[in-house]
């Protein structure tokens, strides 16, 4: 069997093929790759670039698998995810919870009120209430009369998720499932003990960063913060007045946001050849890196009043692991750290499990391929993937169907 998985992401589209054998080996048959130029902010916002991108790196990964393949699950991100916790209550039937029940208080939960133009994405149970006992994790075949649950419930705008699912399709592909993020990313780089004692990830990437805590193995909150790597790149490109792609080499070769390297560079000048008119412009490393460290700043001190906001910071003590390309920035991790006082370690695709069924190939092994690696991990284990009484009430799996009827309405 062969699964697929692609990240539709604001700087690059990235495909990953695997197969599974009889034994349940998987293997990596192909991978991917292209700079996507049809996003922003995580959001599709030119179709045909977008459909132009993902033809690239489809090919590219089916050349490198040598098949040719028909349907994927996709990540989702963007502004317009919203999120929340919910509870759902139920008097059990004949006194012996029953899959009945659970399925029942779930979708009690669900019953919250959801902007007009949105959509639930993922209906994650955190936890049960067996007549008022705290923190059941699995509820089924216990006695009781009053069963809770309560959930996170993850929204998406309608028609975001309608452009992703279109762009695939014009790209030959059809959608088999939408996956949030930051629940594939923490797929790929948490460990089974990191999600079990309580553990943040924040997955910087292009145009987003997504944030998520797990504790006791399943999520217990999502956000995303609208800034990320692309707006590291556009403070250096306005505030020194240079190209898009100059602001990018010197981020990805000079730039730091720890202050004593920053201190260092000081009086340090490099001339940037600005394409045109053989315009060349000296730039102080010292005070671009200066720059960074103020979206720095403000990307960590939005994190801190999310986490303050919600008291989530006693939820974290496996610390905080950050993941996507936009924490290879140096010295990112190190003020994290230093702002949170937690651990903080950098996340990437990795064997998180004694006699794991796959190996991952060094190409795979950075930050920047987390969120498809756990695409496609999401869709090899999506069964299982949140426990024995998790399932997955998405509007991309029971009415899947009528959503791909929206979509051509909707265009």
């Amino acid at each position: 069997m062969n699964i697929t998985a692609i990240d539709i992401g604001t700087t690059k589209i990235c495909v990953i093929i695997a197969s599974i054998n009889t034994k349940g080996v998987i293997e990596i048959l192909g991978i991917g790759q292209h700079p996507s130029h049809g996003l922003k902010k995580g959001v599709v916002v030119n179709i045909a670039k977008t459909v132009e991108s993902l033809e690239f790196a489809i090919k590219q990964a089916e050349e490198m698998a040598g098949i040719k393949i028909e349907k994927a699950c996709v990540g989702i991100s963007g502004g317009h995810i919203q999120s929340r916790n919910s509870t759902g209550v139920v008097a059990v039937k004949n006194k012996t919870i029953t899959q009945y029940d659970i399925d029942r208080v779930i979708e009690a939960a669900k019953a919250i009120p959801i902007q007009q133009d949105q959509e639930i994405l993922h209906v994650l149970p955190q936890y049960f209430r067996v007549d008022g006992q705290e923190q059941v994790l699995d509820s089924k075949g216990m006695f009781g009369v009053r069963l809770e649950a309560q959930v996170h419930i993850v929204t998406g705008a309608i028609a975001s998720a309608q452009n992703i699912i279109k762009s695939c399709e014009l790209a030959g592909l059809d959608v088999s499932d939408i996956v949030l993020e930051q629940i594939a990313s923490a797929q790929a780089v948490l460990t089974p003990f990191e999600k079990e004692l309580g553990v943040g990830i924040l997955d910087i990437g292009g145009g987003t960063s997504d944030f998520a805590i797990y504790k006791d193995g399943r999520i217990r909150h999502s956000k995303v913060i609208p800034f990320a790597g692309n707006h590291f790149t556009n403070d250096l490109a306005i505030g020194l007045g240079i190209p898009l792609e100059k602001a990018e080499e010197i981020k990805k070769q000079y730039a730091t946001v720890s202050p004593l390297h920053i201190q260092q560079q000081h009086n340090k000048f490099i001339d940037i050849d600005l394409g045109y008119n053989d315009g060349i412009k000296t730039i102080e490393v010292g005070l671009a890196s200066e720059m960074l460290r103020f979206r720095a700043e403000e990307i960590i001190d939005i994190l801190i009043d999310e986490i303050l906001d919600n008291t989530l910071k006693n939820a974290m003590p496996a610390g905080l692991v950050l993941t996507g390309g936009g924490c290879l920035l140096p010295g990112f991790k190190e003020i994290i750290a230093q702002h949170l006082g937690i651990p903080v370690r950098i996340g990437y695709p990795q064997e998180t499990q004694k006699n794991s069924p796959y190996t991952i190939p060094d190409a795979l092994k950075s930050p920047i391929y987390s969120t498809a690696f756990g695409l496609l991990l999401y869709a090899i284990n999506e069964k299982n993937f949140f426990g024995a009484h998790c399932t997955n009430h998405s509007m991309f799996g029971k009415i899947f169907g009528k959503m791909k009827s929206w979509l051509y309405d909707f265009f």
